[in-house]
């Protein structure tokens, strides 16, 4: 059985190989559904890793903040 890291490394080399995920599991010798599962995984730790927790210290007077993601949506709190 492969660790975590493998999953997730055989998951992100078959994203830039082009293949099916039918091709790439004969490849790796590991049945599609299982895969599939990787990739599943795979996608919500990416979705959560790609926010950071912010927290303010001292706030004297009420302040707006905007958050501005790299794509260019702007988020004002």
């Amino acid at each position: 059985m492969k660790t975590s890291e493998e999953k997730m490394l055989a998951v992100e080399a078959w994203r830039v190989s082009g293949m099916t995920q039918q091709e790439y599991c004969k490849t790796l010798g590991v049945k599609r559904t299982t895969f599939a599962n990787w990739v599943s995984r795979n996608k919500r730790k990416r979705a959560v890793s790609n926010f950071v927790r912010v927290t303010a210290t001292t706030v004297i007077t009420p302040t707006l903040i905007d958050v501005v993601y790299p794509n260019g949506v702007i988020v004002k709190a």
